[in-house]
């Protein structure tokens, strides 16, 4: 040992004063990060179920399967709602006392208290795992290791009563914690001690049981649809040796945008297993433990799809984060054996080394934000909160451009920032000198000259529209849908003719997009156009049936005059789509608007009894 330590409760109370101080310094952000995928859902959920307390089993609730989760999501709802910066600090409070019980468990397996401490602070510090920090839904990760690392105690104790308990909570939590199990009989295996091992095999098969329970009882469940389809090889090993390479390339730095899977990272990931391979044979006494540590936790990722994990902003960071530990505890013997072994004063190299790796840490988990801010900025957008998610993305590009996929970035900011004309510009600009050789932000300025109001439709930049059209299959999706955009834009700020103009440029490059003719009939209404509405929405159902189409026909009807027309459409798509369908497109409630608004009123009243005569309101 370098430093002499005793392992007295006020050692213990000081460590973890001590990480609590450094997980203040570190996580400090945790409390302005956004929300992301799933975390409305859960909160979604919990309101549900406080609302109606059989909801918290629904098999077809938003996010089911991890039902000891769920109750801490509602505990946590009932103590601060949607509050997204409580949800995160509680999430940094859970990653601490994970990091502590893993202090706790490297005493347990044996190792001495310098190692044991120095590993439980590396573990907290880790970069690569940053995303079961970062967000809220990942809560679960540091949940399961805090009940493994206690059940690990108790098993060295050799009491199984509270290794059950804790493991099945822990599978309740996520899935992994049965990967606790194995490792429990590994260090059984390796000492020797087969009637301990027997003692647990019945585990074994309580935790199978659970978790083909939950399998079958939640089918429905997100993270069912992120497992590989059938049995895949090579997709198993791609998976091994990238999250391999993970607890390597990013422990405590980020050199590399975390979409990206360059051949040395595969190189990286081999060699990591084939150390791993070479250390295990040679029963080495210090690392055996964590190595096959390393090894049981790394074993559930290879269920999951391979193209998943390269599709996620963060690479596969949450799922290292229960692998992190073990490694976290190769890299403490690691850091104290290069420090005893130097020429120079041992104390002085291991604070120093110690510093220096705190220092990249803190750099890489700043720089982890980034990503963060991205995965939330899609899944604002995604969820159609496009100025939430315009100033997420920006944030993400402020951060640290290198750590995300910045064009990606662009793009998307595009697209949605497009739907105000003139806010679109510096960012296209920025776009444009970055990745001049994408054609997205080479068609985005055309669409934006089309609609300079001096120009006719005949304009040399729509004509330049059509030629790239013509060059790639992917500009006329882009090219409409820009135009939609921009048609949206103009439509929320009650500029109908550009509204209009923009939805039939769009359908120049897409005449099939019936959602965008449905909308460019709706602005016709709008603008009492009621004609040329009803064309573009004939040209609707001559595709086929479309309920929203077919009612607005007979609004449009009513409004021109044309009362005839409009009782026998409106009949007509009562008995086709039904009351219901009606209903929900609120097509009664229009009619009462327009009573409302004196306009059309005897007509609309006349509707609404006819097919709603419980709506109908006294004169």
């Amino acid at each position: 040992m370098l430093f002499t330590l005793s392992d007295t409760r006020s050692t213990w109370m000081v460590y973890t004063a001590f990480l609590a101080v450094v997980a203040l310094l570190f996580f400090a952000d945790l409390a302005d990060l956004p929300i992301d995928t799933h975390d409305e859902d859960y909160f979604l959920d919990s309101a549900d179920t406080l609302a109606a307390p059989a909801a918290f089993f629904a098999p077809d609730k938003r996010m089911p399967g991890r039902p000891a989760l769920e109750l801490v999501f509602l505990l946590q709802y009932m103590a601060w709602g949607t509050s997204g910066t409580a949800y995160h600090l509680c999430g940094g409070l859970f990653h601490l006392i994970a990091a502590l019980a893993l202090a706790r468990a490297g005493r347990a397996l044996g190792l001495d208290l310098e190692l044991a401490l120095l590993t439980g602070l590396l573990f907290l510090i880790n970069v690569g795992h940053f995303n079961a920090i970062h967000w809220i839904s990942a809560q679960c990760y540091a949940l399961v290791l805090i009940c493994g690392s206690i059940a690990l105690c108790a098993y060295v104790r050799d009491r199984p009563l509270p290794v059950y308990a804790l493991l099945l909570i822990g599978v309740l939590f996520h899935i992994s914690a049965a990967a606790f199990l194995p490792f429990f009989l590994y260090l059984s295996w390796q000492r020797g001690d087969r009637p301990i091992f027997r003692r647990y095999l019945p585990l074994a098969l309580l935790l199978a049981t659970v978790v083909l329970s939950l399998k079958i009882g939640y089918p429905q469940a997100p993270q069912a649809s992120i497992v590989a389809d059938g049995f895949d090889p090579w997709g198993l090993l791609r998976n091994q040796l990238v999250c391999w390479s993970r607890l390597i390339s990013t422990a405590h730095w980020l050199v590399q945008p975390l979409h990206r899977f360059p051949v040395w990272e595969w190189i990286l990931g081999a060699t990591g297993l084939g150390i791993f391979a070479v250390l295990q044979w040679r029963r080495h006494f210090t690392l055996s433990p964590w190595l096959a540590w390393v090894f049981v936790h790394l074993l559930p990722i290879a269920v999951l799809s391979p193209a998943y994990i390269q599709t996620v902003p963060s690479g596969p960071s949450r799922y290292l984060y229960l692998a992190s530990a073990g490694s976290a505890g190769i890299l403490a013997w690691l850091l104290r054996h290069l420090a005893a072994r130097s020429p120079l004063r041992p104390r002085l190299v291991f604070a120093l080394l110690l510093l220096l790796l705190s220092y990249s840490s803190y750099t890489g988990l700043s720089k982890a934000t980034a990503i963060a801010y991205y995965a939330s900025g899609r899944h604002f957008l995604a969820s159609h909160q496009l100025d939430e998610g315009i100033v997420q993305l920006k944030r993400a590009i402020a951060t640290a451009p290198e750590t995300i996929n910045l064009e990606d970035a662009y793009v998307r900011l595009v697209f949605a920032d497009i739907y105000n004309t003139e806010a679109v510009k510096p960012t296209l600009t920025q776009a444009q000198a970055l990745f001049p050789d994408n054609a997205l932000f080479t068609i985005a300025p055309l669409v934006l000259a089309c609609m300079a109001p001096d120009l006719l439709q005949e304009s040399e930049p729509l004509r330049l529209l059509h030629k790239f059209k013509a060059q790639g299959t992917g500009n006329a999706d882009w090219t409409r849908q820009l135009f939609e955009n921009v048609g949206d834009g103009f439509y929320d700020r009650e500029a109908w003719d550009q509204a209009v103009q923009a939805y039939r440029y769009a359908l120049e490059f897409d005449l099939t997009r019936i959602p965008t003719r449905v909308q460019l009939g709706w602005v016709l209404v709008m603008t009492n156009r009621f004609t040329e509405a009803i064309e573009e929405y004939e040209t609707v159902l001559q595709n086929g049936p479309h309920s929203e189409a077919h009612f607005n026909i007979a609004l449009a009807h009513m409004l021109r005059g044309d009362n005839k027309a409009a009782r026998s459409t409106y009949a007509a798509g009562i008995q086709k789509y039904g009351r219901a369908t009606a209903e929900e497109l609120g097509v009664p409630q229009r009619l009462q608007r327009l009573i409302g608004l004196d306009i059309r009123a005897a007509e609309a009243r006349d509707i609404i009894r006819s097919f709603w005569p419980e709506r109908v309101e006294p004169q």
